[in-house]
């Protein structure tokens, strides 16, 4: 997904609250199991201090009360990135985790230091 993406700073709140919150779960196609515990232990290299790692489980892709990836709107409590592929989101976790987040101050990208606005945010992009 591309900066240009009206979906990108989206896609960017859900990486970093899958980074943030302590014990979260995703959930996963089967087809990316593999990789998203793959992922998990990426976060475990990068953040050491992290006791509380993600779980994986299979279903449909989402972080459970974060973040939901398909066409499905969520309730507002929950960032939405409707047709985000597993690649994009494993980049940008990726790219996060190399910066420094969360342990680090500003390194998060933009919008990463003030209130996340989910009603202002789906209003800028339409299915």
């Amino acid at each position: 997904m591309q900066l240009d993406d009206p979906l990108w700073p989206s896609l960017r709140e859900a990486a970093r609250r899958f980074l943030r919150e302590d014990s979260c779960k995703l959930i996963v196609d089967e087809k990316y199991h593999k990789n998203a515990l793959h992922l998990v232990q990426n976060v475990a290299d990068y953040v050491p201090s992290k006791i509380h790692l993600p779980t994986v489980e299979t279903g449909i892709f989402s972080i459970e009360n974060q973040a939901f990836f398909g066409t499905d709107e969520p309730a507002l409590d929950v960032v939405w990135v409707p047709n985000c592929t597993w690649k994009d989101f494993e980049e940008q976790v990726l790219d996060l985790l190399k910066a420094g987040y969360p342990g680090c101050v500003g390194c998060g990208g933009p919008g990463s230091e003030g209130p996340w606005d989910e009603a202002s945010r789906r209003s800028e992009f339409s299915m």
